[in-house]
């Protein structure tokens, strides 16, 4: 704890409007909370009265008597200051002010690649494979550079990157990171996102193997959207781990080729002596697809994660008019009532029903790469199926099952 800043300010100062002091911070709104620690954007008063927007992360006052965790809190800061890499979030200090550990690190405004995700499944489709390739790439030169120093992320995610809003890709959050030295972790004390971690980790054994089979986890559902080894249960997601058939992403998206197939299932292998044996090796094979693809480098994915965020999700009404229309087929084999008559045509019938014009639709801009229509992944017909049961429409659900 002697290495740790003391930061308690002597002096009562003024905080701007919707924000609070906390040290040299001007803290502001929360991004996001954990088990450890939550962040806030924090305005930090440097040296002659420069100011620097931080994301400040303060651990949990009720653990500070913890020592397990403190211990982890500090490793974490420490081993994240060693980090100085275009692709990783920099670390700037760990401090102290009162009894409140914090770290103050580098603030990334943009979105989450579990945000991209979720936007991509709900409104824009298919996240283009030349974009999904050149964010890999960035990921491997983040792991790359870790791993050199001899540092186990243990945590990628899609909840633990983000894209900031200039297209360049960023690891985040080594709360759980480890040094190779550790080669082994106590069972039952798994740290990381169970849906992400290795199989060989929910045994009790570490390497930077497991950040790769993570990366290939994070890779398959960045392309096919779907979710891997999720499940309803922590058992249950850790027998997916271990055990789950894993089916080529090239079933869910016909774009992928069998290159792009061969990288992400060897990333993906339970054997860590058949996985890719380091970051590097794989963003050679990932740069050797990407050069069969349409270029798309940092201006290219931040344009076309701009274009994905305008898109909006379907709306209630539009859902309810489409299983309102397979009510009606579905009530087509049902016992009829007499029609009435119906009015003549408006046209003879040797005269053609007139041809509309095609509507005439804005294209994205030049840089942009949007996927086409028939992109879009997962079964309508099941999502439809749900949404019917959800809307207790009995009727539709038998029809389109039956």
């Amino acid at each position: 704890m002697s290495d740790l800043i003391d930061l308690t300010p002597p002096l009562k100062k003024r905080a701007r409007s919707n924000s609070n002091l906390f040290g040299p911070f001007l803290v502001y709104e929360q991004l996001g909370e954990g088990g450890m620690a939550r962040v806030h954007r924090a305005e930090h008063a440097g040296a002659q009265g420069v100011q620097r927007t931080v994301a400040l992360k303060r651990m949990w006052e009720d653990l500070a008597c913890d020592e397990d965790f403190v211990a982890s809190f500090i490793q974490e800061g420490e081993l994240a200051k060693q980090l100085r890499h275009d692709n990783i979030a920099r670390t700037y200090e760990l401090g102290q002010v009162g009894d409140t550990l914090y770290i103050a690190m580098e603030y990334v405004p943009g979105a989450t690649l579990q945000q991209i995700m979720t936007q991509s499944r709900n409104a824009a489709g298919a996240v283009p494979v030349n974009v999904v390739v050149q964010i890999l790439i960035q990921l491997c030169d983040a792991l790359t550079y870790a791993h050199g120093k001899g540092i186990i992320h243990r945590d990628i995610a899609p909840a633990n990157v983000i894209v900031s809003k200039a297209g360049m890709v960023k690891l985040i959050d080594f709360g759980v990171a480890k040094t190779r030295t550790s080669r082994q972790t106590q069972v039952g004390m798994i740290k990381g996102k169970l849906a992400y971690v290795a199989p060989e980790y929910t045994y009790g054994l570490l390497d930077r193997r497991c950040d790769l089979f993570s990366l290939g986890v994070v890779a398959y559902e960045l392309i096919t959207g779907q979710r891997l080894m999720i499940a309803d249960t922590p058992l249950e997601t850790i027998t997916n781990v271990r055990a789950k058939p894993i089916q080529p992403p090239s079933r869910y998206d016909s774009q992928v080729t069998r290159d792009l197939d061969d990288i992400i299932l060897t990333a993906v292998q339970r054997d860590p002596a058949k996985r890719w044996q380091s970051a590097s090796a794989m963003r050679v094979a990932l740069a050797n697809v990407a050069a069969t693809l349409p270029r798309a480098g940092r201006a290219d994915i931040k344009d076309w994660v701009e274009w994905a965020f305008t898109k909006q999700q379907r709306p209630e009404h539009s859902i309810l008019r489409v299983i309102g229309e397979l009510e009606q087929s579905a009530m087509a084999t049902l016992p009829k009532k007499p029609e009435p008559p119906r009015r003549p045509k408006m046209f003879p019938a040797s005269t053609p029903n007139p041809t509309l014009p095609p509507v005439a639709v804005a294209p994205p801009k030049a840089r942009l790469i949007a996927p086409p229509a028939q992109a879009r992944r997962g079964s309508s017909a099941w999502y439809l199926v749900f949404a019917a049961l959800l809307a207790g429409s009995g009727a539709a659900a038998t029809f389109l099952l039956g």
